[in-house]
């Protein structure tokens, strides 16, 4: 019986620590990303495209996001939901999204059949490769 109780209690403390180290982890990280970046001239203004056949859109203004409805901003309080612009690639890709996320939009000014537009990509797994996506102005 006593010995039960010893793993019980060690298995609880060990819950514990790991659990307070987690906690600990995720503060310390979201503290040292800059999220308060306007998004870059290039960007701004309003978008659309059409994905196998349905409209979206997409509003980028100094410090917000608005893509189909559900709108993003870089001033909000809440962590989980602040919109940031995470850089730019190597390719001149500008990574939007979340501050806490890890999945950005990458968004690229191009010039494409003539009109002023955004390029944007996702990967395919079928066929493994990237398929690129263009917003244009409005």
């Amino acid at each position: 019986m006593k010995k039960q109780m010893k793993r019980w209690l060690m298995l609880g403390v060990v819950s514990l620590t790991v659990l307070v180290g987690l906690n600990w982890g995720g503060q310390t990280a979201n503290a040292k990303m800059k999220t308060y970046r306007a998004v870059p001239t290039a960007l701004r203004g309003s978008w659309y495209t059409t994905h196998w056949g349905k409209p979206s859109y997409l509003k980028l203004t100094k410090y917000t996001e608005t893509q189909t409805g559900s709108t993003l901003s870089m001033k909000t309080k809440n962590a989980d939901y602040r919109f940031c612009v995470k850089g730019k690639t190597k390719a001149g890709y500008y990574m939007l999204g979340l501050a806490s996320g890890d999945m950005p939009q990458r968004l690229k000014p191009v010039k494409h059949h003539g009109k002023k537009a955004l390029k944007t990509y996702a990967f395919d797994p079928i066929k493994n490769k990237n398929i690129h996506f263009y917003y244009y102005k409005r």
